[in-house]
């Protein structure tokens, strides 16, 4: 074999390790790409399915306008379960709602269009304060009425503007029919092929932005308040991360009806992670404002009394730990509570208790 074949031995012999690696990179890649593409793929899937049986029906019972039933299919499908459920049941609110109020202002004002339209200029704008004032499904549902009520009112005006009361009641019932045919096939297809997780992604985010409080509460006592401005830039991301939650605790209301009943727990909770917030915050500038050596001795007293299960696992472990051992961490959190409080008189303007209560 000449130097050549050597040579050119050793390099084929050296690239095949390279492509293996290449190729091995390159199925990387593409699996991540399909696990990605999947959700939005099922999504496309299922908002089809849903107008698709939605029209069907619609054309089966021969309406006037079944596009009204497709479109309301398409409006109410969402990525997730709980958020179709919840917009779903909010439309079919309003649109009845809006039915109800475009033939009672029929009724009221058949003759004169003034009033007519002035009432129906009303009934918008309390609908457009509604959703201004409400959040989430529920300002979705106030905004329903004004939109549902003046799209009926527009097939009852006449070329002259006058109102054809007649025509009212047929039409309402005719637009509420279509809408709520849209509403129930997305219901339909959705409860059919997504079981749903908003439950559990909630519960996964409360632990991990409750888990990183306390992690970076506990940072902030063992350097005794030095990345001040590092931990403020973590606290504006951390209340981002707990306004985020709000569309969440909606979807997951949709899909548990056990959850319906104890929202007002899930405000509480996300009212105590701001209040934890705003305690670390609190401490934070009580360090700052101190010499150094002080800062140190009151950050290294008050870190006696927080137990070592919540300073030594990493944010990782604490959320999975929120999570399994909601109960016992609670209770290791009401014990160091107890500690704090039970410090001399002299030295309780550096209790930190609140927040420790707050952030457990």
């Amino acid at each position: 074999m000449t130097t050549t074949d050597l040579s050119s031995g050793r390099l084929q012999g050296a690239a095949t390790p390279v492509s293996q690696h290449g190729a091995g990179l390159a199925a990387r890649r593409l699996t991540d790409a399909l696990k990605a593409a999947t959700p939005p793929l099922l999504f496309g899937l299922r908002l089809w399915a849903a107008v698709s049986l939605a029209l069907y029906v619609a054309y089966w019972l021969e309406l006037d306008n079944p596009s009204w039933a497709g479109t309301t299919a398409a409006i109410v499908c969402q990525p997730h379960l709980g958020a179709s459920l919840r917009k779903g049941w909010y439309r079919m609110i309003g649109t009845l709602v809006g039915a109800v109020a475009i033939v009672v202002l029929a009724a009221c004002f058949p003759q004169d269009r003034v009033l007519f339209l002035s009432a129906l200029a009303l009934c918008g704008g309390a609908s457009a304060l509604g959703s201004t004032l409400l959040r989430n499904s529920v300002a979705y549902a106030a905004a329903l009425p004004g939109y549902t009520a003046a799209i009926v009112a527009g097939n009852l005006l006449g070329a002259t503007g006058g109102v054809n009361a007649d025509a009212a009641f047929l039409l309402a019932v005719s637009r509420g029919t279509e809408i709520c045919i849209g509403i129930v096939c997305a219901g339909v297809v959705l409860a059919a092929t997504d079981l749903g997780d908003a439950p559990r992604r909630l519960a996964a985010l409360f632990a991990a932005i409750s888990s990183e409080i306390t992690g970076r509460f506990t940072g902030t006592l063992t350097v005794a308040g030095a990345n001040f401005e590092d931990t403020q830039r973590l606290r504006w991301e951390l209340v981002r991360r707990a306004i985020a939650l709000d569309p969440v605790i909606d979807e997951a209301i949709g899909e548990s009806s056990e959850l319906r009943y104890r929202s007002p727990l899930l405000e509480r909770a996300v009212n105590g992670l701001f209040a934890a917030l705003v305690g670390w915050r609190a401490v934070a500038n009580h360090l700052v404002r101190l010499s150094e050596d002080e800062a140190r001795r009151t950050a290294a007293a008050v870190l006696e009394s927080v137990p070592r299960q919540l300073q030594s696992a990493s944010e990782n472990d604490q959320a999975t730990r929120w999570i399994a051992d909601p109960i016992g961490l609670h209770r290791i959190c009401e014990a160091a509570i107890e500690r704090l409080i039970s410090w001399p008189a002299e030295t309780r303007h550096y209790d930190c208790s609140p927040t420790r209560r707050r952030a457990c």
